[in-house]
């Protein structure tokens, strides 16, 4: 086999059935897994801490074959993420703009209670966590949820992190729901180079840290603020200013122009901030607001 420091996990088990098993054995539970579809060698290397080279090593010395009946058992379901007693899972309901009405609350809450689950977590997402679900009830929960399973993690447009704006919050200058709505509609899931965060403040204040994500808009008197390439992490980065007091209409079109300059020139595993540092800013608000 040739595989590569920037191949797909995904390909890669693909090509190789077998591989799984290699994966399985050095502590990445990769098949099934929704973070882990679309990373690449390298990244999933960096994130189990474990030595690319030799990870590549056995790889590509493994003889094709089909993957054991083990690694097929222990295969995550659709949906869900292991948990860190790798027994259990959780699955997180999308929630858009982090708006839930008292009739979903409901589901949510006897879902968990009719499966057991060990607990329910408000996540940073402004979506609620069903933790410590068995293996076999995760396409039941699912069903009695009455949705599709939810793009928590892997390489997409995440949940987009919305703020009450004038919707709800007397400190609002600008409707950052009906933005963030509109935002989560057409992006949510999208897959892309790596994970992709989008935020919505309604006023300066900046409560869902629209200077922090990979594109974040701030309400103004006038208009929005519109940031990119922000991120946490190991290496945090601030977000570097597009344009400033632009319209709704115009914000969305900088999201779709922002998002799709990204998906052609972004690499593997590498968040828009890094991207823009090998690019340069200024070539990107060039093909951006052109």
């Amino acid at each position: 086999m040739n595989f590569s420091a920037d191949m797909k996990i995904q390909d890669v088990i693909n090509r190789n059935p077998k591989t799984a098993d290699i994966m399985r054995e050095m502590g990445m539970h990769c098949l099934g897994c929704i973070s882990a579809s679309n990373e690449s060698i390298a990244g999933a290397a960096r994130m189990h801490a474990l030595d690319l080279e030799q990870l590549l090593n056995a790889l590509n010395n493994l003889e094709y074959g089909e993957m054991s009946a083990e690694t097929i058992a222990t295969s995550q379901p659709e949906g869900a993420i292991l948990q860190a007693d790798r027994a259990t899972y959780a699955v997180v309901p999308h929630i858009p703009a982090g708006i839930c009405t008292p009739d979903l609350l409901h589901k949510i809450a006897d879902v968990a209670e009719k499966y057991k689950s060990a607990a329910l977590k408000i996540t940073s997402a402004q979506r609620i966590a069903i933790v410590g679900l068995q293996k076999d009830d995760i396409a039941q929960v699912w069903e009695d949820l009455g949705m599709s399973p939810g793009h928590a993690a892997g390489l997409c447009v995440r949940s987009v992190k919305v703020c009450p704006g004038t919707t709800f919050c007397k400190r609002g200058v600008q409707d950052s729901v009906t933005l963030g709505l509109e935002l989560d509609k057409r992006y949510h899931g999208v897959e892309l180079p790596a994970k992709f965060k989008i935020s919505v403040s309604g006023c300066v204040n900046k409560c869902t840290d629209a200077a922090n994500v990979d594109l974040g808009f701030m309400g103004t008197a006038k208009g929005f603020h519109v940031y990119v390439g922000g991120n946490g992490g190991v290496k945090p980065r601030q977000a570097d200013l597009l344009a400033d007091n632009v319209s709704a209409v115009r914000a969305l079109e900088l999201a779709d122009k922002v998002i799709n300059h990204f998906k052609v020139l972004g690499r593997s595993d590498e968040r828009l901030g890094k991207m823009l540092d090998r690019t340069g800013l200024e070539s990107f608000k060039q093909a951006i607001l052109s």
